[in-house]
């Protein structure tokens, strides 16, 4: 199977750009890993070759703010907002047992889910997870969030149709 389209990684831009509006002077790790490291990782390998070889099985939060009164979390979803909203108390679960974060861990952790548009189900969802929700977006992402609404029109299931007929002359399906 060949691949005809590169995956658009548009939220770690979004995350990004947010932060650097938000907090400008705070530490802010991205994609941080989250979690502890197996014991047996660590003696065989001490703890910081164990970081990195124990790195792929670790969930990562999309940012992490570190500011003097608190840890924030970041997680940033266009369209899969459950996604975020189950995620973001998991990983504030994770943040005592954090060894990157052990220096943080007594801070107050505080959740934000980020989206691009208010959405009725997700803010009434947030405040009994405590998740603070933030609809704060440049451009580029509404664009995205508007294309969804474009997906089953006449129009755009036509154009489908034709990409898919030419991908098939080509020889990539």
């Amino acid at each position: 199977m060949a691949y005809t389209r590169v995956r658009r990684e548009l939220e770690p831009q979004w995350v990004s750009w947010f932060c650097a509006k938000r907090w400008p002077k705070a530490i802010v790790k991205f994609r941080c890993p989250l979690g502890p490291i197996p014991e047996e990782v660590k003696k065989a390998h001490g703890e910081t070759a164990a970081l990195k070889i124990y790195r792929p099985w670790r969930p990562e939060v999309d940012a992490l703010v570190i500011e003097p009164g608190a840890v924030t979390l970041v997680e940033a979803k266009i369209q899969k907002f459950m996604d975020g909203l189950s995620k973001l108390p998991i990983y504030k679960s994770l943040i005592p047992s954090t060894p990157e974060l052990r220096e943080w861990k007594h801070l107050p952790v505080l959740m934000v889910l980020l989206i691009s548009e208010r959405v009725d189900w997700v803010s009434a969802a947030a405040l009994q997870l405590d998740v603070h929700v933030v609809t704060d977006a440049p451009q580029f992402i509404l664009d995205v969030w508007k294309e969804r609404d474009k997906y089953w029109t006449k129009e755009e299931v036509e154009r489908r149709q034709q990409r898919k007929a030419k991908l098939q002359e080509l020889g990539y399906t």
